[in-house]
């Protein structure tokens, strides 16, 4: 039998420098080697998996390997197409940095050499390796793990095309060893804790060598497929949950805690997502009378900041969001109508009130408000960024501005002009009606989209993404004191680009004032050889009157047409689905590209052709009609062709693929994922 390396030895045995002339010659072999090995290593961390599934004991280990085993599944489908071919992704980043790559495909040696070294995983962590079935002696295992091991030593930075044949021989012979042999735990905690620090390590290093762009990527698949078992294996998502938070407390860099953190969060709002139900306790219901509902603070008629008291404690209040629901969507409310509404809504705050990450830039609700006295109004509330809700005077204290003891009392009137948010249609029409640095536009729709295709992964759809609903803030001016439990105070003068927030779950359509334009003035022509009688005084043509227009232009046509899919309900049911809320995003990206409303472009057509509403908020007219519809599709199209020479071909084409009603080819998510990956490469 072969003599295997001694640990000493093994230690001793040392990396071949770099030759940068040779991994800088043959960039592709260097792609493909990388493509063959990430599945190895996937199939050796199912082996490390199974050895704490058959241990109940072992749940916290378990969770914790199964999610390092996650992430580097993660990195395997975005380097690895279905044939085990490195994919386009791949093959430009080793060609572009291919030091960087012999980095990945160097890290993915060592690691099958500590797999391949029976010694080593029982001295340092515990594990025993032993044959399955009875094909093989243990001793032919011995001699085969030695000769992958002897091998694996010979991969170096002169690897080229020709080295390709042998290494797929002993790739595949390393694939088959992994499948005949099993692992049994024989060490401690201590060991199992080393094993997963290994663990670990190989993934935080596979993130130090690639590029930001391609982290952004495989973070959304580990997102993705952290929640795939959901709906068919709790458990085990549970697990993914409870590993990534405690990943979190214990790490010591402020990125990976960020990461882990935001993994825990999104699992956790996916399984939320997935137990909802109306039924369920614990919301908190409000009554009209806890709040100030003051005129400064008003948004518009289905949204409104107000002044909760008595929260979070006695004499304290805090600013919040309140957004009414549309009850019977424009039909007289019923009692049915209400406690449908009402039924959805309490679906909508459990929901919303799960802790998520701060990415998916979703409002976290408080309660709801229901009040027996008014059952027709219901409300959701929403907590507000930390430097808007709070700070604010709980009770007036007697004194002069500046004495001990004694302080201002600001007025409603005072407190919104410091705090009140602008949606992002006023933006455009109102605040900055010249445009803002187009890098912020990018950055603006990036989000936007990874917010979108976060949610879609969870399983949530948002059902009325319109520039409306998307707020903006103001930014927050610098901590005047040291105490870090101090929020700062709001910069009304500016917004906050980076955190919009994602509101509009009142369900109610957006309503615009509009001016049609003038009818033309029928030009008099004297008859020939008549001479005027008398001379009419010269009188402008009455201007038509401002009126108010439904602009359902934002949602997609198919869900405008199908009354079926009229009713949004929070979970996706009721007919919305993912297409719908990316053509809305498609809808945000033209105006932020344009910076321009829909009801503007193409001289006012869209608002033009818009339902009138009448009294009430009755609907005039019933609606555009199905040419309308197709009508408004082919204006927001037209308006997209002239994107190009304002954002560059790379957004215009992000942006016209949303707008697409073209039924999406395989799965939305790894559509919404390759939108996403395009629009990182200008908004970087």
């Amino acid at each position: 039998m072969h003599n295997r390396r001694s640990n000493t030895e093994l230690a001793l045995v040392p990396i071949a420098p770099i030759n940068p002339v040779a991994v800088l010659s043959d960039r592709g072999s260097i792609a493909a080697a990388i493509a063959g090995l990430l599945p190895v290593v996937n199939e050796g961390f199912v082996l490390l998996r199974d050895v704490f599934l058959a241990d109940r004991k072992s749940r916290f280990y378990l969770g914790r390997i199964e999610l390092q085993r996650t992430i580097t599944q993660a990195w395997e489908e975005t380097w690895v197409d279905p044939h085990g071919l490195p994919e386009q992704e791949l093959q430009g980043f080793a060609g572009a940095r291919p030091l960087l790559a012999w980095g990945i495909l160097q890290q993915l040696v060592l690691l099958l050499q500590t797999l391949t070294n029976p010694e080593k995983l029982k001295s340092r962590y515990g594990i025993v390796v032993e044959k399955l079935g009875s094909l093989q002696r243990a001793d032919d295992i011995a001699i085969e793990m030695n000769n992958i091991s002897d091998y694996l030593y010979t991969i170096d930075s002169r690897f080229s095309s020709k080295d390709l044949g042998k290494f797929e021989e002993y790739r595949l012979r390393l694939l088959g060893l992994l499948q005949s042999i099993r692992f049994t735990l024989w060490g401690g905690s201590s060991e199992m804790e080393e094993l997963i620090e290994r663990m670990k390590e190989f993934n935080r290093n596979l993130q130090l060598f690639t590029a930001p762009d391609t982290r952004d990527v495989v973070q959304r698949l580990v997102f993705q497929l952290a929640v795939k078992d959901v709906g068919r294996d709790t458990d085990r998502t549970k697990r993914l949950e409870e590993a990534a938070s405690y990943e979190a407390k214990q790490s010591i860099d402020l990125g990976e805690r960020e990461s882990y953190d935001d993994i825990a969060k999104f699992v956790n709002f996916g399984m939320a997502i997935q137990v909802a139900d109306a039924n369920m306790s614990g919301k908190k219901i409000f009554r009209l009378d806890d709040f100030s509902f003051d005129a400064p603070y008003y948004l518009n008629k289905h949204a409104t900041l107000a002044r909760l008291f008595d929260y979070p404690t006695k004499y304290q209040s805090r600013l919040v969001l309140v957004e009414w629901v549309s009850v019977g969507r424009g039909a007289p409310s019923t009692t049915d109508a209400i406690l449908e509404a009402l039924d959805e809504t309490k679906v909508t705050w459990y929901i919303l009130h799960a802790v998520k990450p701060e990415k998916l830039f979703l409002p976290a609700t408080i309660g709801i408000i229901f009040d027996e006295s008014n059952p027709g109004t219901i409300g959701i509330v929403f907590q507000l960024p930390p430097h808007i809700r709070g700070n604010l005077p709980t009770k007036p204290v007697l004194g002069r501005p500046g004495h001990p003891g004694g302080r201002v009392v600001r007025s409603p009137k005072t407190i919104a002009a410091q705090r009140m948010p602008t949606n992002l249609r006023q933006l455009i029409l109102e605040r900055e009606p010249k445009g803002i640095d187009l890098g912020i536009r990018f950055q603006l729709a990036k989000r936007l989209l990874d917010a979108v295709y976060l949610m879609h992964t969870a399983r949530f759809t948002h059902g009325t993404i319109r520039p409306d609903t998307i707020l903006l803030f103001p930014s927050t001016l610098p901590p005047t004191s040291n105490d870090p439990n101090t929020d700062p105070d709001p910069d009304p003068t500016t917004l906050d680009y980076s955190t919009p927030l994602l509101t509009g779950f009142h369900n109610a359509p957006l309503c615009t004032a509009h001016t049609p334009p003038p009818p033309p003035t029928p030009t008099w022509t004297q008859p020939e050889g008549l001479k005027p009688i008398l001379k009419k005084p010269h009188r402008p043509p009455p201007q038509p009157e401002p009126r108010e227009v439904l602009l359902d232009c934002y949602a997609h046509p198919e869900y405008r047409l199908n009354t079926m899919a009229g009713r949004r309900g929070s979970l996706g049911r009721g007919g919305f689905s993912r297409v719908y809320d990316l053509y809305g995003v498609g809808c945000v990206l033209l105006e932020l590209g344009l910076w321009e409303t829909l009801d503007r472009v193409g001289g006012g057509e869209v608002a033009g052709r818009a339902p009138v509403v009448g009294a009430g908020g009755v609907i005039g007219g019933g609606g555009v009609g199905e040419e309308g519809v197709w009508m408004d599709v082919e204006t927001v199209r037209r308006a997209a062709r002239g994107l190009d020479v304002i954002t560059g071909s790379v957004y215009a084409e992000v942006t016209r693929m949303c707008l697409s009603t073209a039924p999406i080819p395989g799965d939305v998510l790894e559509y919404e994922r390759r939108l996403a990956a395009m629009l990182a490469q200008i908004a970087a």
